[in-house]
């Protein structure tokens, strides 16, 4: 009788083990896996396993296109101050997701900074109308 009610808990114990293991990645989502804190893998869309305590999702990362829009002002060379309104589409490229979860910290800061030196950098060399006429060069 002991040993048929151990039996059971211990098989009641190892589903619940195993089934904590299962997990879904979401259509343009990509799961990064650690293995005692170690990248171990990426898992992209579907239905995974992971050895449960072992195993640990460190997080997930959105792989559709983004948009992202600074606003921008600075002076033209006939010192009139502009703003612009600059959107930047972007995504992740699939064999760069390690690099994207790992490397960036925060990636819409980044992407804002690089947009911010760009035109600053341009921006000031051009008068009012070559601005709104070479705005294709700018990007």
């Amino acid at each position: 009788m002991i040993t048929t009610i151990l039996s059971i808990l211990l098989a009641f114990f190892a589903l619940i083990v195993l089934f904590s293991g299962i997990f879904t990645v979401k259509q343009q989502t990509a799961a990064a896996i650690e293995r005692f804190g170690k990248f171990q893998r990426i898992s992209n869309s579907g239905l995974h396993f992971k050895v449960p305590v072992i195993d640990q999702i460190a997080g997930r990362i959105n792989l559709k296109v983004q948009q992202l829009d600074v606003l921008v002002e600075t002076k033209t060379k006939d010192d009139v101050f502009v703003k612009l309104k600059i959107s930047v589409q972007f995504h992740v490229i699939g064999t760069r997701i390690y690099d994207a979860f790992y490397k960036l910290e925060n990636s819409h800061d980044q992407i804002t900074s690089y947009v911010f030196d760009v035109v600053r950098a341009e921006v000031p060399k051009m008068k009012l109308d070559d601005v709104f006429e070479r705005k294709d060069d700018i990007a």
